[in-house]
This record gives structure tokens, C-alpha cells and sequence, in this order.
């Protein structure tokens, strides 16, 4: 008898993309080995300001969408979210959207997010 190999597949673009303009502006940038899909990642054109990695790293790069998108953060961990805000606030998700309004990105979840940095 053969053994089985079940493999779970990762989350897909569409499991955090909800919207966008035009995917000809997704963009591929540098991340680091082990980068996964629904982390905030830095992009050197942003300065501080983080980017959702829409998919798992791939030869030292995640595809984002920088532009005029509306992500859906319900599979990301409070912990993530927390981290791709550019300040520490009471309010994590209307700092997230603050963050992304000059670039016409829209942050949503369907949940409460802990701003502190115990999960519940």
C-alpha cells in the first residue's frame, strides 16, 4: 500500500485581494527567505510604510500591490497586522488605512484587532 501525501495549498492573491485598478501595477520586491503570503513587507519606495505580501517568497521576491486595492486582512494574526502599521495606536486598522489613503489602498478585517500585543 502507497502512502498518501496530503498537501495543503496557501493562501491565493484573491484570499486578501478584494479590489484593485488594474493588476499591471502588482509589483515583485526583495523579501526575505521564508517570506509568507499575509505578512507586511518593506518596500524602499515607501519608506516606512509597509506593503501585504500577496504571495509566499519565490527566488528573494513577493508580489505586492501598492496602488488603488482593497485587502482583506482576516487571515492575518493581530500580531501582522500591529506590524504593518506605521505607528503604535489604539485604533491599528485606522492607522492602517491611514497609511495606505496617499496610495489609495483600503485595509478591512472582520474582527476586532488587539492593540496591544497579547493576542486573545
Amino acid at each position: 500500500m502507497s502512502k498518501v501525501k496530503t498537501e495543503i495549498l496557501g493562501p491565493a492573491i484573491s484570499d486578501f485581494l478584494k479590489y484593485e485598478a488594474t493588476p499591471l501595477t502588482r509589483v515583485a520586491i526583495a523579501a526575505s527567505q521564508g517570506t509568507k503570503a499575509g505578512t507586511f513587507v518593506n518596500w524602499n519606495f515607501r519608506g516606512s510604510l509597509k506593503l501585504l505580501a500577496l504571495t509566499d517568497e519565490a527566488d528573494g521576491k513577493v508580489i505586492v500591490q501598492p496602488y488603488n486595492c482593497i485587502i482583506n486582512l482576516d487571515q492575518c494574526s493581530d500580531s501582522v497586522i500591529r506590524a504593518g502599521a506605521s505607528k503604535s495606536s489604539s485604533d491599528v486598522m485606522e492607522q492602517l488605512n491611514k497609511d495606505g489613503d496617499p496610495y489609495g489602498i483600503v485595509y478591512f478585517v472582520n474582527r476586532k484587532v488587539n492593540s496591544r500585543d497579547d493576542d486573545l
